[in-house]
């Protein structure tokens, strides 16, 4: 019957539009949910974000903001980077009312929590999700940050082998706040400044407590929830997300030492220089990390890539002789100035 309906009334998936056979009640399909990746770069043991590539090169395991002023909670853990297709599944939980879309967060909530396994030293932790204000609740029905907690607790347990107690009421907040999208860190601190409370100190006091929410954005939420319970007593505070938005420069910074690294693996390959068909392919894994030629679109094959790469860059030979693309060009000797070749 389920075979039948879906050949009848087939439905697109909300993120590719590719058609969905199988009746389920999140339209998304499974090879956009399994194209979310992990976070791959080197990031703070902090807060999640980014490390920029200095930092990274040095070993320092925190990054800058962290090491100045730290955030109230202990650590943050979350899987993949608030963008593409995850971004557009917490948009079809948090904005479209798909509750659906919570299982697949819950489980990248749960896996993000293997990184909390050799930290977390006690038996029982007790899990809150960050709450939202009643009239949110109000409007869209339900609190999205719970719906994700109640999916992932089992899961989460299994990865950090430790009991969970979900507590979804200890925790409240009591002021409302426009939407913190655009804002600075400082302005959402001062935002968020004194947003929650909480009213059930005897259920935190001396308990370590795993925060869970949709997305970690600059950790202005999370860490005055935290605040909050550690003035109620708690011992330390965990934070767990599906998400995590990554600084914008440090994402710059990375994208563009990745792409000086596999340069200097093209220039110092020994490549024939009459050959241009011979450059091998670049193993590039995200297609907005693929250097474009000035004044052209992205070359579609290794041979045209090569014949644009070969065009002589102008300029003087304080530049390098080098021009941005798939090959560098070699220098200029000082022979060929004196003979006005260059």
């Amino acid at each position: 019957m389920k075979s039948l309906l879906a050949a009848l009334f087939p439905s697109d998936c909300r993120i590719c539009q590719a058609s969905l056979f199988t009746l389920s009640r999140l339209p998304v399909c499974p090879s956009c949910v399994a194209s979310i990746q992990p976070i791959q770069f080197a990031r703070c043991n902090v807060c999640g974000d980014l490390l920029p590539p200095a930092d990274a090169v040095l070993g320092d395991a925190r990054c800058g903001g962290c090491a100045a002023e730290g955030p109230a909670f202990e650590r943050a853990v979350n899987y993949g980077a608030y963008t593409g297709v995850l971004r557009q599944l917490i948009h079809l939980l948090k904005y479209e009312r798909i509750r659906a879309a919570a299982l697949p967060l819950a489980r990248l909530t749960a896996a993000a929590c293997l990184q909390l396994e050799g930290d977390i030293d006690v038996e029982e932790l007790l899990m809150i999700p960050v709450p939202v204000h009643k009239l949110r609740m109000r409007s869209r029905g339900f609190n999205q940050a719970e719906l994700i907690a109640r999916a992932a607790l089992g899961e989460i347990e299994d990865a950090i082998g430790r009991r969970l107690t979900l507590d979804a009421t200890a925790l409240l907040r009591v002021r409302f706040a426009e939407s913190q999208v655009g804002l600075t860190l400082d302005e959402r601190r001062q935002q968020i400044r004194g947003a929650f409370k909480v009213i059930a100190r005897e259920r935190v006091k001396g308990r370590e407590i795993l925060l869970v929410d949709d997305v970690l954005t600059t950790g202005a939420t999370a860490s005055e929830c935290a605040r909050e319970l550690l003035q109620a007593g708690a011992a330390r505070v965990w934070v767990a997300t599906p998400a995590r938005a990554l600084s914008r420069e440090i994402v710059r910074d990375a994208q563009i030492e990745e792409l000086g690294s596999i340069r200097s693996a093209i220039e110092t390959a020994s490549l024939p220089a009459t050959s241009p068909a011979a450059l091998p392919a670049t193993p590039f894994s995200n297609r907005s990390l693929r250097p474009s030629l000035p004044g052209s679109s992205f070359a579609s094959s290794q041979a045209d890539a090569a014949q644009a790469s070969l065009r002589p860059r102008r300029g003087t030979p304080s530049h390098g002789g080098y021009r941005v693309g798939w090959r560098p060009i070699a220098p200029a000797r000082s022979e060929d100035y004196a003979n006005g070749q260059s």
